[in-house]
């Protein structure tokens, strides 16, 4: 059978050597932990921890949303996270009204942010690398833009740097940097964001297309071709040539055609030569040194540019004579102009927010509003993010109920969404903890902004689980890294998090807990009010009457502790197949 999608990247070998295995939070005045772990776990082995990311078993073709619910399900595929007063927000604007005013919101730096903590020295000496972390969850928890935040998380896992670089991690400027033009061109045009991406200090040192040399052949030196590979089978058009409905184009044989060979690597690579650090003041260019200046583009260093015609994608000639920058502006063009863009980048977005198995027809729908706007303009982002989230296929209910529509939630994505429903409060309010290490302790979620173990980001678009799904030609990307002992570590921190109110660790305070006096009102009330809130909040209305059930009867034997009671619920709701699965 031939693929559907172009599988355009390499699945990274995943390590957890080293790792210890988690233990359960302490025990708890609120609830008893033996209780507590012994309830979760049954649930955990009855419904399937590995379930978790799992199909959730729905009934088949009776699911129907309130608005409330449909506001709360749109919400979970465009936002990192959201409480029950941006649910109601957004049911009261309309979708597509609260959208473009997300949209609309301007963008909010988080260099000026880095540079501050900086200058002020707030962390200890050997702890700098924080700045970006406390910036990045401080934006997380608290920043209106959710939407952008959402899609430049998405893209930053397109256009991969690492802080597992020791360099990167030191020098927090060049991640906020890259960043900061990542949240530029979620709302951008493409062209201009593929260009940023080529021009970024970090980039140009992650892929080593920073003080990339011309040819030397008496030394055997030439251009090094690492961004060059990238830039096109990652970053704008993959492997092979593509309809615009994301399937492979076929040759005569039957076979798909390669986008591109050694021959356009080879002279992409030399596009990409004379690219140095911008020079503080007005000292000259000394190409090759690494310089402060992370937060501005790099710029051309002509000696070192590689003189002479170079032959790009589809026969394109880039002539001689021209200025280094001007090469690379052709080459920038020659890539967006590509057909296969749309599809592209277009796949990868329905993956990272909708759908991890789009339909051809969905897929077509994207690529044509990156190719049109509807007012002649190509590449325009705010279009592509819109035929995303609101195309039919997003948008049918009766989707829900479709077996092999959904993705998985992200393991970060679904910690980010904790805090967010359940307000995680710093009594400082500021977010300043111990950054990857903190949230992502014995590696439970296997991911964390910009650290992703290499180029190809923390899974593969095109991964298959062996079994069901494989056997079915589906794919689940996020199932590379959620396997049975990141299942149960997650079920353990996020124990810990709900029962010892440990979100998170602050740098300068015992914790940052959860805010859970809403729930504990409602608790009060009712324990079928509460499944009926965190069901709204959590999973949009479709929890099936089978989890309703055991949630319901784990947590009635607690109606004299309200407290108990919610921290049991959430945690059930937080572990179930319903909530692991985003439909």
């Amino acid at each position: 059978m031939t693929p559907l999608h172009d599988p355009t990247r390499i699945d990274a070998p995943k390590s957890t050597e080293g790792a210890v295995r988690p233990e359960p939070p302490a025990s708890s005045s609120a609830l008893n932990r033996r209780h507590f772990f012994a309830l979760g776990g049954a649930f955990g082995a009855a419904a399937g921890v590995a379930a978790l990311a799992g199909p959730p078993a729905f009934a088949q073709g009776g699911t129907t949303l309130t608005p409330q619910q449909s506001a709360s399900r749109f919400l979970s595929q465009c936002t990192l996270g959201a409480d029950l007063a941006l649910v109601n927000e957004v049911m009261n604007a309309g979708l597509g009204s609260w959208l473009d005013a997300q949209m609309a919101l301007p963008v909010v730096p988080f260099l000026p942010e880095v540079q501050q903590l900086i200058d002020s020295g707030a962390a200890s000496e050997g702890d700098e690398y924080l700045y970006f972390d406390w910036v990045w969850w401080q934006r997380a928890m608290t920043a209106p833009d959710v939407v952008r935040t959402r899609v430049a998380f998405a893209l930053s896992q397109i256009f991969v740097i690492s802080r597992r670089v020791e360099l990167l991690l030191d020098t927090p400027k060049a991640t906020a940097a890259m960043q900061d033009l990542l949240l530029r061109g979620a709302f951008g045009n493409f062209r201009d964001l593929l260009r940023d991406v080529a021009l970024n200090p970090a980039m140009g040192f992650y892929l080593s297309h920073l003080f990339n040399r011309r040819s030397d052949p008496a030394q055997n030196r030439f251009p090094d071709e690492n961004f060059a590979r990238e830039v096109m089978q990652l970053f704008s058009i993959g492997l092979h040539e593509l309809n615009p409905d994301g399937t492979w184009m076929l040759d005569s044989a039957g076979q798909p055609i390669p986008t591109y060979g050694n021959a356009q690597i080879t002279e992409m690579a030399k596009i990409f030569t004379g690219l140095a650090m911008t020079p503080v003041g007005d000292l000259p260019i000394d190409f090759g040194d690494i310089l402060p200046t992370w937060d501005q583009p790099m710029v051309m260093y002509e000696p070192e540019h590689e003189p002479g015609p170079k032959t790009l994608l589809n026969g394109l000639v880039v002539p001689a004579g021209q200025t280094g920058m001007q090469d690379i502006e052709m080459a920038i063009d020659n890539l967006f102009q590509h057909p296969n863009v749309g599809p592209f980048l277009g796949t990868h977005l329905i993956k990272f927010l909708v759908t991890s198995n789009p339909s051809p027809a969905y897929v077509a729908r994207v690529s044509a509003a990156f190719a049109d706007n509807g007012t002649g303009v190509r590449g325009d982002m705010k279009a592509v993010v819109k035929a995303v989230l609101l195309d039919v296929e997003a948008r049918d209910v009766t989707r829900i109920d479709d077996p092999q529509f959904g993705r998985v939630r992200e393991p970060f994505g679904r910690w980010v969404q904790i805090g967010r429903a359940f307000h995680a409060t710093s009594a400082s309010g500021r977010f300043r903890h111990y950054g990857g290490d903190d949230v992502d302790e014995a590696g439970f979620l296997q991911q964390y902004p910009y650290f992703a173990p290499s180029v190809f980001n923390f899974f593969s678009p095109n991964h298959q689980p062996p079994g069901p799904l494989a056997a079915a030609g589906l794919v689940a990307p996020e199932l590379e890294i959620i396997h049975a002992y990141t299942s149960v570590a997650a079920m353990n921190r996020i124990g810990h998090a709900v029962v010892n109110g440990e979100y998170l660790r602050d740098r300068f305070e015992t914790a940052i807990p959860l805010d859970l006096a809403t729930e504990v009102g409602i608790a009060q009330t009712s324990p079928t009010a509460l499944v009926d809130h965190l069901d709204l909040l959590l999973t949009y209305g479709t929890l099936s009457g089978g989890t309703r059930q055991i949630i319901l009867d784990a947590i009635m034997p607690l109606s004299g502790d309200p407290n108990a009671q919610v921290q049991l619920a959430i945690y059930l709701m937080l572990v179930c197949p319903e909530f692991g699965v985003q439909r």
